[in-house]
């Protein structure tokens, strides 16, 4: 049985030393009969949340580090000020640079279909004078023109 004393919140929540949590897991840890882990959670009157937190907190080494000189100390998944600025900072410049990347795709599409366009252009008819216009290029005087001649209007 572990005999470390477990505090209280203002709202009466059990509040759990970092002794007790890791002694705790130290016994978690030594539990390998059948039922002997739920045995445990009862006794302490715990839930398998709560110890599931306490075994990724330990496994990511948390409690070395709460264990550590004061300068030291430092949650590893609390953020501070300037990290979390940092961090909403590379957010907005990645929404930024997906924007930008889907406008460039975009671009890219545009020009490969005006590419491919212009080349159906010169090469769809031999019969055609090469260095005559295509008829989707002219201006509206020379459309007309071009109607013309060739005897469509």
């Amino acid at each position: 049985m572990i005999d470390i004393e477990i505090g209280r919140t203002r709202t009466g929540g059990r509040t759990f030393p970092v002794a007790f949590r890791i002694a705790f897991v130290e016994e978690w840890d030594l539990c390998t009969d059948h039922g002997s882990k739920v045995r445990l959670m009862r006794e302490h009157n715990l839930t398998r949340a709560t110890v599931r937190n306490w075994l990724r907190s330990r496994d990511e080494g948390e409690y070395e580090a709460q264990m550590a000189p004061a300068a030291e100390k430092r949650s590893l998944r609390r953020m501070e000020n300037f990290d979390r600025a940092e961090f909403n900072r590379l957010r907005k410049e990645n929404r930024e640079l997906k924007h930008k990347l889907a406008q460039s795709e975009a671009v890219q599409e545009i020009l490969g279909k005006a590419y491919e366009l212009l080349e159906g252009i010169t090469t769809s008819s031999p019969n055609e004078d090469p260095t005559e216009i295509p008829v989707t290029l002219l201006s509206a005087n020379e459309y007309a023109r071009w109607l013309e001649r060739n005897k469509l209007s």
